[in-house]
């Protein structure tokens, strides 16, 4: 196959030094590895973000069921306040 687009990218001589070896491990030029991984993610890095997120959804939804169940019936109210309060914290720990 005849390539012709090339694309620079930048990273840290460590990194450099791991995707060498990494190809060598696996007996492929640098170029090839490259190539499969990018062609790789483009085909399945989409579906799995979909995936997970639709985990993540299946979770929420069965936790809020459970809280909402559960016979302390304050529990469901803490366990959301505690949520917003580390979000908050995240995000505030972001932003420095």
């Amino acid at each position: 196959m005849s390539y012709h687009e090339f694309i620079t990218v930048r990273m840290s001589g460590t990194m450099r030094a791991e995707l060498f070896a990494y190809a060598a491990e696996r007996q492929l030029d640098v170029g090839k590895l490259v190539r499969d991984l990018i062609a790789f993610e483009l085909a399945v890095g989409r579906h799995r973000a979909r995936e997970a997120l639709g985990q993540l959804l299946f979770l929420a939804i069965a936790m809020d069921e459970l809280l909402a169940a559960h016979s302390d019936e304050t529990l469901r109210d803490h366990v959301i306040q505690q949520w917003r309060t580390r979000l908050d914290e995240e995000a505030s720990s972001d932003a420095q």
